[in-house]
């Protein structure tokens, strides 16, 4: 009789500090959650990171760029994205279409790169992008890269103007030759009245004629993990002035 006694009181015992147990695991589960919950920093967007006496800035992406987190770079001051689509008609970013979609849906500008070559006729040229990049240019003034090597000659200069031509008409979008300000001397007798995004390491040159400047080829934006580096440009005018563009 003694042990048939004894061993419910055992029983009833193991089952009383097994539930204590799990108690004082699940109350330290849970007073764990709440102590790491108050000490994160809260989230917070950054509105505007651009260099002093502008109000927008923004970054330009290739296909080297890799995968790039747009909503990111919106939450860290960045208000547009270039996307470089075509390079002559040799050329065209498999990735362009794909980028174009994640950066609208993160709600930043978006406008297309085109890059010069003078070893092709320019309405050769023209109807490349156009076939390419259809009619997702976004909503900024399209942007035609040129270089140094491609502007040598007087006919090169002309072609490059017949380009600038053809793209505006087609789209009925403004055109901004995106170089340096070595090539925006060469043209500046060639193309009159086709403003500038000029490739500098400072914002110094402030002329009306520089719709954008880009000040650094490595910007970092962000912080952290999420930290990335990116050429990256100030609209030279107002944020008003931004929303009015195209």
């Amino acid at each position: 009789m003694t042990n048939n006694t004894e061993t419910p009181k055992k029983v009833k015992t193991k089952k009383s500090l097994s539930l204590i147990t799990w108690l004082i695991i699940i109350v330290g589960i849970i007073a764990t959650i709440v102590i790491w919950l108050m000490a994160k920093p809260p989230i917070t967007v950054v509105k505007n990171t651009a260099p002093s006496g502008f109000s927008v800035q923004g970054v330009a992406i290739n296909q080297t760029s890799g995968y790039v987190d747009y909503n990111n770079l919106a939450t860290n001051g960045i208000d547009f994205t270039y996307l470089r689509a075509t390079s002559g008609v040799t050329f065209a970013d498999d990735g362009y279409q794909a980028s174009y979609d994640r950066a609208q849906g993160a709600h930043l500008k978006v406008g297309s790169i085109q890059v010069y070559d003078a070893s092709v006729d320019a309405a050769t040229q023209a109807q490349y992008f156009i076939d390419k990049v259809d009619n997702n240019i976004g909503q900024l003034p399209i942007a035609i890269y040129v270089t140094n090597d491609q502007i040598a000659t007087k006919s090169s200069k002309e072609r490059l103007a017949v380009l600038i031509q053809s793209l505006s008409t087609h789209y009925n979008r403004d055109i901004v030759i995106y170089t340096t300000p070595n090539v925006q001397q060469q043209l500046n007798q060639v193309i009159k009245k086709t403003k500038y995004w000029l490739i500098a390491d400072n914002t110094d040159n402030r002329a009306t004629a520089n719709q954008f400047i880009q000040y650094s080829e490595d910007h970092t934006i962000g912080k952290g993990l999420k930290a990335v580096k990116m050429p990256t440009s100030v609209f030279n005018g107002t944020r008003q002035q931004f929303k009015e563009i195209k």
